[in-house]
């Protein structure tokens, strides 16, 4: 009886905490569909969230750490107006901020500075309400990649110490960069005849 007793009380404790991001109020209301990114690149995941917004179906990415278990619902630009101000810019494995470009291990002083700015300066969000962070890799890279960012960005932002943060949605914009557009060449001169 013993043995089962602690069995019980063992198998209970290995149970993990789960994190909702952006919100939990978000997965009650939209019930998001959990999708495997495990053999898909950046370019497919992106796609993925970004097909199923326009059919207005929501997807969760879940993550595991030691102790916690992270459901992420990020969504993709489907070319609606977004107000870049309020986005901070994570690219590959910097923060592309209008002041400059800083290496990620940053992330936390610079997130309290986003979401806490309130309109006061221009270089961050308006409101912590419109506040979003924008992660742009390269169109080939990994999911395990993705996932290794997509985790820092949701510890980081747990273990920040930001005012007010549980009245803050965490909302995560994946996106990659077009490929280059090249300018048309000028038309050919006209040709003349000569007689």
């Amino acid at each position: 009886m013993k043995k089962i007793l602690l069995l019980f009380i063992l198998v209970l404790s290995c149970k993990k905490e789960v994190y909702y991001y952006p919100s939990e109020d978000f997965f009650e209301e939209y019930s998001p569909v959990e999708i495997i990114i495990d053999d898909l690149s950046f370019e497919e995941v992106t796609d993925s969230i970004r097909n199923g917004l326009y059919r207005k179906e929501k997807y969760f990415i879940e993550l595991e750490d030691t102790n916690f278990q992270y459901r992420i619902s990020p969504f993709a630009d489907t070319g609606g107006f977004i107000r870049e101000r309020n986005g901070l810019f994570i690219r590959n494995d910097s923060l592309d901020l209008i002041k400059g470009i800083f290496p990620i291990s940053n992330l936390s002083k610079y997130l309290k500075l986003h979401y806490e700015n309130n309109d006061k300066e221009y270089f961050y969000a308006s409101s912590y309400k419109w506040a979003f962070i924008k992660l742009v890799l390269e169109n080939e890279d990994s999911s395990k990649r993705v996932k290794k960012l997509l985790l820092k960005i949701v510890k980081t932002f747990k273990e920040t110490n930001i005012d007010s943060k549980d009245s803050i949605k965490l909302n995560i914009l994946l996106d990659y960069p077009l490929e280059r557009v090249y300018l048309t060449p000028p038309p050919p001169s006209p040709i003349t005849k000569e007689d």
